[in-house]
């Protein structure tokens, strides 16, 4: 690479869409991205599920499949940080029998490649497009609704004028489904595992490991195709070879599978279909790798899934679950990068974020994350407006891990049934109340509030009850200067040094715990409670005072009181002076004085801005506090280190918008939206995927500037999400209706929405003749002035058309 340390390749600015129109485009009527070339810098992947059956695939074709838990039922082997990179996958090969010539329409990973390529991630699919020798062949991957299995479904057309005759095999390499078991005693445990020949024409792999988790509800996995089997091997030796790999397996060089089971040793799975093409012939292969509970199970799956319409309806079906999920929202905007994010990545994005947490992905193995408490409390806010009910299914789960005291577990496993991850934070148990308080604003539904749900340990009491205890939680654990306890750390989790011997303060959770006291209002008026309103407004005032005394340092707010009483984000430090966390939740809280308010977040674009994003602090840390004890082992510009952590920009969008800057705040947006910050970085520098969010990108004080870290299992997107829907377009539900109150770059004409809230679609368009920012002039509802900025719910139609004008 000729980029030099800490630039961006000046290619970025100028020229740069010919040179990412070489790898991909957008494809926005079809909901998809289209690839055109297999070598991208990092494999960029998509998510195909059922919510039970789940797969992981990149462009190229790796990737690897599990029941629910990536745990402790992973299907399939994925070699993370190894190289060959992305491998392996659910492969097929195609083979000319005469020649003995073979080939992948995922371009990987046979030696001999397609003379035509091309794959697509569409939503919940994934599409390879490839010719050889004048043999097409196009495959899908999805996960159905109507089994537990993902479908291969293969096309051929022979474009010449002979007849072609084709081996076509379907391979996976199985693991042994719990991941870091079989790193440490695959040696033991590959002897009691299985893959055996069924008279359906099926393999079945059984992983019958002693001491497993979960015994009963682990299944038996199964691979079947629709078509009759020439062949198949459950032993991944006799299928690859010795000194061989996917590349060149052996029984496709050797013209067709042995026919091996295994009673212990590596399992795979390989079929073997023979297809018989006459010219300008096309004919239709499916395989299928499913998980059932027993063997009968298995043979009711195998004969849905040879009905003759089964895949033509699975892919309608889950088609038509995609259309309806997004047709809760849909914008005109004058920004078409920002209109496909808005519409279509983020709000799919936001849903895989909400079924895996942080669970797995090409950065995360998989092996211990589980269910991060804040994580999932952060990620519902993305998913009420387009499915309230599992919005409420996954607080009655988060609140399950909550103790009677009020605090949470940090993390935990529900599926797995493993003991959670017991330390306590300063923000995770608060995190709750601003979820609960977006449903009930999506929803109406004050009844909620009055639900009873059990305590982690013991006993139960109503959903409003629960959250009232996270506030006395808060309320028993304040410092010496007032400051909520940083306990184990907030949500910078690196700060646990700052308060290792139990006196740290976080001036960050105290404006997190102002922001969730005004919802908690609100809350106690609709559970019933108003005697509590003037509790809570007797603590924001506290806190209110404290942030802008103690927590004040000249410029903008500081970010937390050390264990030795000095405080951390100050101007009297060589590092770490300004944190960004603490200068928008001054405003996202309502906390800053107005004047400090507007201090910070100039301080926050002054200092922390960057062409790629805004920095999580600066300067970077190498020494402070103390040399031989640094507040981070990050490199600088890195992760928590001065990175551009994408998550935390969210919130700097937001506060803009909230200041009414709106130019201001829309390009802190548009900096990030993936695409256009690969186009700013280069395509080898940034890496990640052009269409989901990264949580973290390389900050300037790195030589790597622009690389983009752990993308789709992040928090940045339902945040990003929130952020372009409820502040830049400004249509946020609250408890009283549908509130609009824009926040928009000075130069649109305007923007138009359907958005579906309550029952009812709302056909919004915003005129803006005044070329300003904000402020709202009039509101028509089906041709009526509305007084206010809240449109009330209309229960009794099915759509109104709202006219805005600023």
């Amino acid at each position: 690479m000729t980029n030099q340390p800490g630039t961006i390749n000046p290619a970025g600015h100028s020229g740069r869409a010919t040179e990412l129109d070489q790898y991909f485009t957008f494809r926005d009527d079809a909901k998809e991205v289209e690839f055109k070339r297999h070598d991208m810098p990092t494999p960029w992947l998509n998510y195909l599920s059922n919510g039970t059956f789940h797969t992981m695939l990149s462009h190229a074709g790796g990737g690897l499949a599990f029941y629910k838990s990536p745990q402790i039922w992973r299907i399939t082997r994925y070699r993370f940080f190894h190289l060959p990179t992305d491998r392996s996958g659910p492969y097929i090969y195609l083979q000319d029998a005469g020649t003995g010539s073979y080939w992948c329409p995922t371009y990987e990973p046979a030696f001999q490649k397609p003379q035509e390529w091309k794959s697509s991630h569409g939503m919940g699919y994934t599409r390879f497009e490839a010719e050889q020798n004048e043999v097409a062949a196009k495959t899908v991957y999805f996960v159905g609704p109507y089994e537990n299995s993902l479908i291969w479904n293969l096309t051929l057309t022979n474009h010449s004028t002979e007849v072609k005759e084709l081996n076509v095999y379907a391979y996976a390499e199985f693991g042994m489904m719990e991941f870091m078991r079989e790193l440490q005693w695959q040696c033991y445990n590959k002897h009691q595992v299985s893959v055996q020949y069924h008279d359906k024409e099926a393999l079945i792999y059984k992983y019958g490991v002693e001491n497993q988790p979960k015994p009963d509800e682990t299944p038996l996995v199964y691979m079947m195709s629709d078509a009759p089997l020439a062949g198949y091997d459950g032993d991944r030796e006799e299928f690859i070879g010795s000194y061989r790999s996917e590349s060149n397996p052996a029984a496709v060089e050797q013209g067709g599978c042995t026919g091996s089971t295994i009673l212990g040793g590596d399992p795979c799975g390989a079929l073997q279909v023979q297809v018989r093409l006459q010219p300008g012939e096309t004919r239709t292969v499916n395989f299928f790798l499913g998980t059932a509970m027993t063997e009968a199970e298995i043979e009711q799956a195998i004969g849905h899934s040879r009905e003759a319409d089964f895949v033509t309806r699975s892919f309608a079906a889950l088609k038509e679950n995609w259309n309806s999920y997004l047709g809760a929202w849909n914008c005109e905007l004058p920004d078409k990068d920002a209109q496909r994010m808005i519409n279509i990545w983020n709000p799919y994005q936001s849903q895989r974020n909400f079924l895996f947490s942080r669970n797995i992905s090409f950065y995360a193995t998989g092996t211990f994350r589980g269910v991060g408490y804040r994580d999932t409390a952060q990620d519902i806010l993305a998913a009420v407006p387009y499915d309230p009910e599992a919005a409420k299914d996954k607080v009655r789960l988060l609140l399950g891990q909550q103790y009677q005291d009020g605090h949470v577990n940090h993390y935990f496993f529900p599926n797995e049934g493993w003991d959670p991850v017991t330390s306590i934070h300063s923000d995770d148990h608060l995190w709750t109340a601003l979820a609960v308080w977006d449903i009930l604003a999506e929803t109406g539904d004050a009844g909620f509030l009055q639900e009873s749900l059990p305590y982690y340990d013991g006993g139960e009491a109503p959903l409003y009850a629960h959250l009232k205890r996270a506030i006395d939680f808060t309320v028993s654990r304040l410092g010496p200067n007032g400051f909520p306890l940083m306990l184990r750390s907030d949500w910078n989790d690196q700060l646990f040094r700052v308060c290792r011997e139990g006196r740290g303060e976080s001036i960050w959770t105290a404006m997190q715990f102002g922001t969730v006291l005004l919802r908690m209002k609100d809350l106690a008026a609709a559970a019933g409670h108003p005697e509590h309103a003037a509790e809570y407004d007797r603590l924001y005032e506290e806190q209110k005072l404290l942030v802008n005394t103690l927590g004040w340092d000249g410029k903008w707010f500081r970010r937390a009181v050390m264990d030795d009483g000095r405080y951390l984000g100050t101007a009297e430090h060589d590092e770490a002076r300004i944190w960004l966390n603490a200068q928008t939740w001054a405003t996202l809280s309502g906390m800053g004085e107005p004047d400090k308010a507007l201090q910070a977040m100039d301080s926050v674009r002054d200092i922390l801005d960057t062409e790629l994003g805004i920095k999580k602090l600066h300067p970077s840390i190498t020494n402070f506090p103390d040399p031989a004890d640094p507040l981070t082992n990050y490199n600088k510009g890195t992760g928590e280190n001065g990175a551009v952590f994408c998550h935390a920009n969210t919130w700097a969008i937001i506060a803009e918008c909230m200041l009414g800057r709106g130019d201001q705040a829309y390009k802190y947006y548009r900096q990030l939206i993936p695409n256009v910050a690969m186009e700013q970085a280069g395509l080898w520098r940034y890496k990640a995927e052009p269409y989901v969010y990264a949580s973290n990108l390389f900050g300037p004080e790195s030589d790597r500037f622009g690389l983009a870290n752990v993308s789709w299992l992040t928090g940045t997107a339902a945040w990003m999400y929130v952020a372009a829907t409820q502040y830049i377009m400004g249509i946020k539900p609250v408890l009283a209706g549908l509130s609009i109150n824009p926040c928009i770059p000075s130069s649109w004409e305007g923007f138009s929405v359907t958005r579906r809230f309550r029952d009812c679609l709302y056909e919004i368009t915003v005129k803006n003749d005044s070329r300003v920012c904000t402020g709202v002039k009039e509101i028509r509802v089906d041709g009526e002035l509305l007084d206010g900025t809240v449109i009330p719910a209309y229960p009794d139609r099915s759509s109104v058309k709202v006219e805005v004008i600023l």
